[in-house]
């Protein structure tokens, strides 16, 4: 997966999550949000050497425990396309 690919997703997901956050009051997301800001400067820098969003499903749900939300699944995958992208 090239960092083109990587970033988009991450990007993509980053507003998903940002939406939850505005849209449903989850103010709880601060945390989760800088992680994937911080994994794409990383990124798009060259400079990412672990995997910064590793568990950010988990921690997603130990707050707000909504397991029924589509944004885990999206959230899994920009973890997984991190790992990825980590093992080229």
């Amino acid at each position: 997966m090239n960092t083109n690919q990587v970033v988009k997703i991450l990007k993509d997901t980053l507003a998903l999550i940002k939406n939850e956050a505005l849209i449903n009051g989850k103010n709880k997301l601060s945390d989760i949000i800088e992680k994937y800001e911080l994994t794409i400067q990383k990124i798009e820098d060259g400079t990412l050497k672990y995997n910064e969003i590793h568990n950010s499903v988990k921690a997603y749900l130990e707050i707000y425990n909504d397991y029924d939300n589509p944004l885990i699944f999206k959230m899994s995958d920009a973890e997984k396309a991190v790992s990825i992208y980590l093992e080229v």
